[in-house]
């Protein structure tokens, strides 16, 4: 690397002499010529201020030059370095940025940041980062634009005030020596967007660039070896220009990382207008040696943590080229940021938590389409699904908030569909909404798009719109929901209202009612239509409308607020002392199912490796075989893999391309009421569905034929489906389903549950899943901590039995991870007890030959 120059000991002293003035008059010192902001040469290693045990000393380059090194202990959480500033803040005004050019002189790799702060206070976060991973042995130059953090549009840093420099390691595994040996403001200021005018503002935007519109069907980026200089790196990655097909490309390293190593294609001048187009494509091609998942992202400016920016990915295997293309205000498919296409201010690709080290070949990066082409959002194989039964499908849950369109400034006015009506953005009050004038017709309407397959809203009780009548006379207004189906069923629901002239008013409608009355049962899970409505307005007729939502909690919502939230994927398990030992609550429990998985064979006392039924299902898209089953060192392991043949191995049964199995204790073993519990790793390939669940089992003595003792519909007793735990690999760690089925699967099925519980890690990657089950209540415990409950009458009161089992298809996404296959779904135990007073029913073990 070309070595960095300094200026001269004397000239920064001179330097120092004149900053000290310009302190002493309280005004902010300006860098040298050149930018430099370190003189490793005469600067006092006294005026440093450091953190978690870090020190800091002088030394020398390999190349004889000055340098400082610094040292941050492995022990500790974010040891750093506060580099000196004379007369305490540094005007940079006249840069876009600094950066810092560091080796690492350990024998460990390490996450290493710099941050830049204002004044203000530390709550509000007044500060722009950027990290990099440093391997051992290596030198980077890192570099932190001003307005950004992490490569994400951030705080909107004032360069003209800025009162600290910090470099800082995140969680050392070992004692870290790096050696720095620059430290300079970069770039020219036009590439920031913020005002030096007035102290910023924890809330502020950045203020609009000066963006600059591509020539038409001209590339956003030329590739060439002088473009590299405007791509940025994060996360361990590097970029480089190289030749494919007599065309220049960029090569994008990335390193295994838990994180999204990526690049950033950075517009010249800040921003670029692409208000004439509909999206952006890329073209790549993953020449690495595993799949791997690769994210494209077009930003606007404005604060990361509101996500301003719309997405796409694609799994990518091995050698495989792929055009991807990121519509505006879309992502992953769905409605998403309503993004302003004139002020794109980056473009990122990144890859999704690689497995393996790899590369990909960026071959162009261009905009396309028109701004009509923007159309509704559709789902992909990739969107969260809810619990279903059967052979439905995967459906689209809308975020925490409930918010299912954006009526505000983010409005995207052409997803709109109207019938004699007009839409328009109003800005005249406090908040820019939507404005609507309907014309004078029986039911003018304004429509509002919702996600090929529906909107999932189980868990929510309605859908809510606020509205103002803006006219002089009283309307009748209506909110609409509809479900797919015969029109003449009329399979929607409707919430009719009076709107005086001049009133606000939220309108709420619930899931199978009309104006408080039995209706239609709409499949809140299925909503495939919203619209507002008029009842023979007059000409004009304005209503404003904003804060369209699902509202309230089904039971489903309940527990998820009550006893989860997605914050427990990054709490670490505490086990307590109880756990594996007996039941969660206090009582006279005796154990009535112990089985450790000792010897080398399942045990077929206990045991079968089959359904009742034959199957597969239609949708379904494994086999199940019981030589996928094994047994070694107290584990029941269930390989998951591409193994194509026929169900059970039976040729007069449907094949199918993958093999897992599954394992039943149904005429085995049974039990009413009780705690159960099971120890399991959950396997990480995506595209499985491991479960732990429980059917209804009557008993061979209820004279009941194999579908009737099994039925979850209320016949001979309560019967229902429970889902202890149910997974789906495609969400990651930390989040499951539980649920429960009854009514049957046809017309009269009934459901309750959620896929929204959330825990958090363990060292080892086992946890324990449990149910109590007591007359009408359930509760779901995750690694000893209640995560669920549900009181009601409708709870099962007959005897289940037990099932583990690997699904794919159905729910699952088809897009299957085979390069991650064989995966295996692992049982360490399954324990089960029950009070001594209920021994006395038939409980446990039924004696049966397999």
């Amino acid at each position: 690397m070309k070595t960095p120059r300094f200026i001269s000991s004397r000239a920064w002293g001179a330097t120092i002499l004149s900053l000290a003035a310009l302190a002493h008059a309280g005004m902010a010192a300006t860098p040298p010529t050149g930018g430099s902001l370190l003189d490793p040469a005469s600067i006092e290693v006294s005026a440093f201020d450091t953190e978690q045990g870090a020190s800091v000393s002088q030394a020398t380059a390999p190349d004889g030059s000055p340098a400082i090194e610094i040292n941050l202990p492995g022990a500790s959480q974010y040891p750093g370095v506060d580099f000196p500033i004379p007369g305490g803040s540094w005007d940079l005004s006249q840069y876009s940025g600094i950066e810092i050019t560091l080796a690492n002189l350990s024998q460990t790799g390490v996450d290493i940041a710099l941050r830049v702060d204002n004044p203000g206070n530390w709550k509000n976060s007044p500060w722009n980062t950027q990290n990099t991973w440093l391997p051992a042995g290596k030198t980077k130059t890192l570099k932190l634009t001003f307005g950004e953090s992490y490569g994400n549009p951030g705080f909107n840093l004032n360069p003209a005030q800025v009162k600290r420099i910090k470099l800082f390691a995140a969680n050392p595994k070992g004692d870290v020596k790096l050696l720095v040996t620059s430290l300079k403001a970069v770039g020219p200021p036009s590439s920031y967007s913020a005002t030096t005018a007035a102290p910023p503002q924890a809330s502020a935007s950045p203020a609009k660039p000066a963006a600059t519109a591509p020539v038409k069907g001209e590339t956003l980026v030329a590739i060439s070896d002088a473009s590299l200089a405007s791509i940025d790196t994060e996360n361990g990655a590097s970029a480089s220009i190289v030749d494919v097909d007599g065309s220049k490309a960029v090569q994008f390293d990335f390193p295994k990382s838990s994180t999204y190593p990526g690049i950033n294609f950075v517009p010249p001048a800040g921003a670029w207008n692409l208000s004439q187009y509909g999206g952006v494509q890329t073209e790549i091609t993953n020449s690495s040696s595993k799949k791997v998942g690769v994210v494209v992202r077009v930003d606007n400016p404005g604060n990361w943590k509101k996500s301003p920016w719309n997405s796409e990915v694609s799994w990518m295997p091995p050698g495989s080229t792929r055009t991807i293309t990121v519509t505006f205000g879309q992502s992953y498919g769905h409605p998403g940021y309503a993004l302003d296409s004139s002020r794109v201010s980056n473009i990122k690709v990144c890859v999704d938590k690689p497995s393996v080290a790899g590369n990909l070949i960026v071959k162009y990066v261009k905009a396309v389409g028109t701004p009509t082409s923007a159309a509704p959002a559709q789902s992909n194989s990739g969107s969260t699904a809810t619990v279903a039964s059967g052979d439905e499908a995967n459906l689209n849950a809308p975020p925490i908030s409930g918010e299912l369109f954006p009526l505000d400034g983010n409005v995207n006015l052409a997803q709109l569909k109207t019938q004699s009506c007009s839409v328009s953005l109003d800005k005249s009050g406090p908040a820019p909404v939507l404005k609507a004038v309907f014309h004078k017709n029986k039911y003018p309407n304004v429509q509002f798009p919702c996600p090929k397959g529906g909107w999932n809203l189980h868990d929510y009780k309605g859908i809510e719109v606020t509205l103002t009548n803006q006219s002089d006379k009283k309307v009748r207004v209506g909110l609409r929901v509809d479900n797919r189906g015969d029109w003449k069923k009329s399979p929607w629901n409707t919430e009719l209202s009076e709107l005086k002239a001049g009133e606000t008013k939220t309108l709420q409608m619930v899931f199978g009612e009309e104006n408080g009355a039995p209706a239609f049962p709409l499949d809140s899970g299925r909503v495939s239509a919203i619209q507002v409505f008029l009842i023979s307005p007059r000409e004009g007729t304005t209503i404003l409308m904003s804060n369209l939502k699902g509202y309230g909690s089904s039971e489903t919502a309940g527990i998820r607020q009550r006893f989860s939230n997605p914050e427990d994927r990054n709490v670490a398990v505490t086990p307590p002392d109880w756990l594996g030992e007996r039941p969660p609550v206090e009582g006279d429990w005796v154990m009535t199912l112990d089985e450790e998985f000792d010897g080398d064979s399942l045990d077929l006392e206990t045991w079968n490796t089959r359904f009742v039924w034959d199957g597969p299902a239609k949708a379904e898209t494994q086999r199940y075989i019981k030589e996928n089953i094994s047994v070694k060192d107290g584990v029941m392991s269930i390989k998951c893999e591409v193994n194509p043949g026929h169900q059970y191995n039976d040729p007069n049964l449907p094949t199918r391309k993958y093999a897992t199995a599954t394992v039943t204790s149904y005429d085995k073993w049974t039990q009413k009421y009780g705690y159960i519990e099971a120890r399991l790793k959950l396997p990480t390939a995506r595209g499985l569905w491991p479960a732990f669940w429980m059917m209804p089992d009557r008993g061979a003595e209820s004279g009941l034929d194999v579908w009737q003792r099994r039925t979850t519909e209320n016949k001979h007793g309560r019967g229902m489906e429970i889902d202890i735990m149910e997974h789906l690999t495609e969400w990651g760690p930390g989040r499951t389903n539980i649920a429960t089925h009854w009514g049957g699967y046809g017309s009269n099925h009934k459901r309750w549950g959620t896929n929204h519980v959330y825990y958090g890690p363990t060292d080892d990657g086992w946890h324990v899943f449990g149910l109590l089950w007591e007359p009408t209540k359930l509760s779901w415990y995750i690694d000893g901590v209640k995560k669920g409950e549900w009181e009601s009458d409708e709870i099962i009161d007959v005897p289940t039995y037990l099932l583990i089992n690997v699904q794919m298809g159905n729910w699952a996404t088809k897009d299957v991870d085979e390069a991650n296959l064989p995966d295996y779904y692992q049982v360490d135990y399954v324990r089960a007890w029950q009070l001594a007073d209920r021994l006395s029913e038939k409980v446990a073990h039924v004696d049966s030959t397999p």
